[in-house]
């Protein structure tokens, strides 16, 4: 196989990876005990979510040029975690309208906000992280294990078309990139989480998680 052909199959994505220059931040923080909420999210049981990532929309946007983020504010994403108790399930959406229900009855949150609010987590938090992006070559049948942004689905996501009609995908954020004792945020270490956002750039979102 020649060079061409190699590069036929080949797609650059953003990987995210932890910042060691401030410059190159991307606008996107992994984990944290301080969000831009107005009030701490719960799901369903009453039980505090987990702050998964914040993203500052402009900083990212300039950097992916993914049109559904909005032009200014802040992104925030939340999870159900239990150190203790299963709750993968809760989390986790493969197509199945009643996992969809779940979701948005509040196992995961992803709340936007342009003012100036600011909430403490009432649990104990992922240590944050700021990140940035950095450009990285997969093959296209490649299962990308690592956190990323990009403007075309990744292998091993699996949604429905008209959920694809709606919505666009912004990043994906493996488990184990979590700093310790958070890999399992996912319940899995080997889980991964996406985020994706309303076409219409209104800030509304969905994160849900799939396994392999």
């Amino acid at each position: 196989m020649d060079v061409d052909e190699e590069e036929v199959y080949m797609v650059a994505v953003k990987e995210i990876i932890t910042s060691v220059n401030e410059l190159n931040n991307s606008g996107i923080v992994f984990g944290g005990d301080i969000a831009k909420v107005s009030k701490w999210p719960l799901n369903p049981e009453g039980e505090p979510l987990l702050l998964i990532a914040t993203i500052k929309c402009a900083e990212l946007k300039q950097r992916t040029k993914l049109d559904s983020l909005p032009n200014d504010g802040v992104l925030s994403i939340f999870s159900t975690y239990n150190k203790k108790d299963y709750f993968l399930e809760n989390i986790t959406y493969s197509g199945d309208p009643s996992e969809l229900e779940a979701l948005r009855a509040g196992y995961t949150s992803v709340i936007f906000n342009v003012g100036a609010d600011e909430t403490v987590s009432p649990v104990a938090s992922i240590p944050g992280e700021n990140k940035e992006l950095q450009v990285r070559e997969v093959l296209e049948d490649e299962f990308p294990v690592f956190s990323m942004c990009s403007q075309s689905l990744p292998k091993g996501l699996s949604v429905p078309e008209d959920f694809i009609r709606d919505y666009e995908f912004i990043m994906q954020i493996y488990s184990s990139d979590f700093a310790e004792p958070f890999e399992d945020a996912f319940y899995l270490t080997d889980a991964v989480g996406y985020l994706f956002l309303n076409r219409n750039g209104s800030g509304d979102g969905l994160f849900f998680v799939q396994t392999g």
